[in-house]
């Protein structure tokens, strides 16, 4: 067991000891179980599994953010955490939409294309997860 903090810009989402955690990084998706090694990871879009010992499992549609894992703490700083029922369908349709219509442009700068690029796989990972959650 460890313990496990779920973090956004608005406040702590979640807060407890649990067996396992799985989340989705920039090298894939881990694992994380009691006295991981040491890692300083990016997370991007993707499903939170949190296993707590009882068997109760908890499982919740993440966005961009940085995981730290040290010893027997570990902290997932989010910029947005979303139950798999509340994925807005409507609204991250929409911003999919205007981010490929941006994506058609030519004159974006770097940054421009790179911001549009992180808005096109967050909406269709939480798109992906919302329809596999029906």
């Amino acid at each position: 067991m460890y313990r496990l903090d779920v973090v956004t810009p608005l406040g702590n989402v979640f807060s407890g000891e649990v067996y396992q955690t799985v989340i989705t990084t920039a090298d894939g998706e881990i694992g994380i179980l009691e006295n991981h090694m040491l890692l300083l990871t990016n997370i991007t879009p993707g499903k939170l599994r949190i296993e707590k010992a009882n068997g109760e499992v908890k499982e919740m549609a993440v966005t961009y953010g940085i995981l730290d894992v040290a010893g027997d703490k570990v902290i997932a700083l989010v910029e947005e955490v979303y139950n798999l029922d509340e994925i807005d369908v409507e609204n991250e349709k929409r911003l999919l939409e205007e981010a490929n219509s941006k994506l058609q442009s030519e004159n974006l700068t770097e940054e421009e294309k790179s911001h549009y690029e992180k808005q096109k796989h967050r909406a269709e990972t939480l798109l992906n997860l919302a329809t596999a959650k029906v």
